[in-house]
């Protein structure tokens, strides 16, 4: 084939490529449906990523599993000793008193982990945003399956701290599902709005790990929900802050079934699941209606 017919060639063959032409909706919507089947025909590729963050960080390496467990576990015991200089002897003995801080710590720590890794995902892929297209969402998705590859191991932890501590397991257990769920429901909202506010406002990484250290003290996290408000029964602001908390349904809800065995308040469930609404649908407008600006912004 000669060079003039290799060049009509070409234009047959870049003719029949399809194009699709990317027009700004700023402030709006793009088409949900499209959107939700591009982002679900590359899950895969989010599961992936998330596979290469956790390499990058040693944490697929043994003793990057081991630190995984460690530092909650050190941080367990260092607001072990705080709660145990405050308070005096926990009700139901020392090891149920660890075993509370666990299960409070742990849970708390993977909704941390999916707003922090979520939080940079934008501004941190910006070579592959400008790039390429793909719907955005695959990023803070990608921070979701990291943090859950983060967040099982400490169940091992944890299920080894709950029967040394005495405690048992019960038909009540079957409410831990529909809590994770809210609490990744929830979770995963925040993460989507964090991340679209860290590409206006750069310091929002830098400033996120203080607002996350204060939302620890104002979760159930150290105290169950029943002695949080017998705690602050004298002082209602404060105690009012802790309710508003989304994380005090959810939590609250672990410390019921894990702990006392029992199913969680429907109080509780209902007003987790109006957190986890608010959320999603709060964070999910945000990061979609100003996606075609992450490009031009980083």
């Amino acid at each position: 084939m000669d060079a003039e017919a290799q060049v009509k060639e070409q234009s047959r063959t870049a003719e029949s490529v399809p194009v699709h032409v990317y027009e700004p909706y700023a402030a709006h919507l793009p088409p949900l449906k499209t959107y939700m089947r591009d982002l679900s025909q590359r899950r895969r590729f989010a599961y992936r990523m998330a596979h290469a963050t956790l390499k990058g960080r040693n944490y697929e390496t043994v003793f990057g599993q081991l630190w995984l467990v460690i530092n909650p576990l050190l941080l367990a015991g260092v607001y072990f000793m705080l709660v145990t200089v405050l308070q005096g002897a926990h009700e139901g003995g020392a090891m149920k008193g660890f075993t509370l801080i666990l299960c409070g710590l742990f849970s708390y720590y993977y909704t941390r982990n999916i707003v922090q890794l979520s939080s940079t995902s934008i501004t941190g892929g910006g070579k592959m945003i400008m790039n390429m297209a793909f719907p955005k969402a695959l990023l803070p998705l990608s921070s979701l399956f990291a943090s859950f590859m983060m967040y099982w191991p400490t169940l091992v932890v944890y299920i080894i701290a709950h029967f040394a501590a005495g405690l048992s397991v019960g038909v009540a257990f079957v409410w831990l599902l529909p809590i994770f769920v809210l609490q990744t429901v929830f979770s995963f909202g925040c993460g989507l709005f964090f991340a679209a506010m860290a590409v206006y406002f750069r310091d929002t990484s830098s400033l996120l790990p203080y607002v996350l250290r204060i939302w620890i003290y104002l979760s159930p996290v150290l105290f169950t929900v029943e002695q949080a408000k017998d705690k602050l029964a004298g002082n209602e602001w404060l105690l009012w802050i802790f309710k508003v908390n989304p994380l005090y349904p959810i939590i609250g809800s672990w410390n019921q079934v894990i702990l006392e065995n029992r199913a969680p308040s429907g109080t509780l469930m209902l007003y987790g699941t109006a957190w986890a609404v608010v959320a999603l649908v709060g964070g999910a407008w945000f990061f979609l209606s100003r996606e075609r600006e992450f490009a031009y912004r980083i």
